[in-house]
Order: C-alpha cells, then sequence, then structure tokens
C-alpha cells in the first residue's frame, strides 16, 4: 500500500483523502493517506517548508513501521524532505515534484509550469532543464488553502491557458493543490495539451514498484 503524506494539515476528510480517492478512481490502488501537523497554509515559503521537514521525517517512519506501507509519496511539489527520507526508510519515496517533472519531459520539449509560489520550485525547474519554458501562478493565489476559494479555479485556467498561448505543449502543475480542486479534467477542456497531475505522475511513480 502507498504511503502518502500531505503538508496541508486538516480534519476535512474529503480534502484529506481527496489524493487517495483520485488513485483509486483512475489506478485502482490502494493508498493511506495522512497529513502533518500545525501547518494550516501548507508549504508556500522557506521558513514553512523549514517547518515542515521534521514532521514529514517522523510521519514517514511512522508510517512504514505501524501502517505497513510499501511506498512514501510525499504529495507536495517542492519535494520536501525526499532525500532525507529516503535514508530514513526501507521503501521507495516518491517526491511529487520530481515524479511530475519527469513525466512532463517524456511528452514535451516546451513545459509550461502552473504553480502556487512566486517562483517555480527549483527541484522541478532543475529536472526540466532547457525543456522548461516558463513558470506562472494564478492571480491572489499564494497557498494551497487560496485554491480552495470561490473563483481559484477560474483564476488557475486563465493562468494556464497564458502558458498555452506562449507556446508551452505541455503544463505541468507545480502544486498538488490543483489534484485536490480537480483542476486537470477542467483545464484540458480549454487546453489542447498534455496537463501533467503531480498526484497521478505518483500513482504511475508507485505503480512500478507493484
Amino acid at each position: 500500500m502507498l504511503g502518502i503524506i500531505r503538508v496541508l494539515t486538516t480534519e476535512d476528510e474529503a480534502i484529506l483523502q481527496e489524493h487517495s480517492r483520485l488513485i483509486k478512481a483512475e489506478f485502482q490502488l490502494d493508498s493511506l493517506t495522512r497529513c502533518i501537523p500545525e501547518q494550516r497554509n501548507g508549504i508556500y515559503n522557506e521558513e514553512t517548508m523549514k517547518a515542515a521537514v521534521p514532521k514529514i521525517k517522523a510521519l514517514a517512519k511512522k508510517m512504514v513501521k505501524y501502517d505497513g506501507v510499501t511506498a512514501v509519496a510525499i504529495s507536495c511539489a517542492a519535494d520536501p524532505a525526499v532525500t532525507s527520507c529516503r535514508e530514513l526508510v526501507n521503501v521507495p519515496v516518491i517526491g511529487a515534484g520530481e515524479a511530475g517533472a519527469y513525466a512532463a519531459l517524456m511528452v514535451s520539449r516546451k513545459v509550461g509550469v502552473l504553480g502556487i509560489t512566486r517562483e517555480v520550485p527549483p527541484n522541478i525547474s532543475s529536472i526540466l532543464g532547457d525543456a522548461f519554458l516558463s513558470y506562472t501562478y494564478p492571480d491572489s493565489v499564494s497557498t494551497t488553502v487560496d485554491l480552495l476559494k470561490t473563483g481559484a479555479m477560474e483564476k488557475a485556467v486563465a493562468a494556464g491557458r497564458k502558458l498555452a498561448d506562449i507556446g508551452a505543449t505541455c503544463i505541468l502543475f507545480a502544486c498538488t493543490g490543483y489534484s485536490t480542486i480537480g483542476l486537470r479534467n477542467v483545464l484540458q477542456k480549454h487546453v489542447k495539451l498534455p496537463v501533467i497531475d503531480l498526484v497521478r505522475a505518483q500513482a504511475v511513480a508507485y505503480s512500478l514498484t507493484e
């Protein structure tokens, strides 16, 4: 079973379990989702990244030891603690950002990246290299919680269309919150391009371990 670590603290079961639900519905893969504590707005800057790392490491160890998961997916585009978790546990550790970036490279040499932070996550741009075309984010969105607000979907679609307009041949999400709100299916009605959703990319990576 895949253990999914969410970096957004929430008691809302629908929000918490959305990534597991998506993976089960589309890939028929079982997973267990848990979230780290005291990160009500997720990870959106260096400070929140630093605070999240020890929590992610502790939760990864717990899920492997007590939940018996056979792989861990850290469901955050910035790939926090991915490298250190690989040194802590004896199962595969999948980073959402790197899984999505490598998937994008398989289908495009002009990748437009759609995130929520002011700059593209460096782990993603590093993997994309020369295939990185441009980065953008929706207006009035700076944390994953903002994606749950009224009008966020429309703003995200508009940002995605801008990437298509400047020549992107693939759009890569740089926030797993886009999976939570179901942006991929909506955006694909407006752009006739491959859209790489990070949760789906993690599921593909995990399926290779089965």
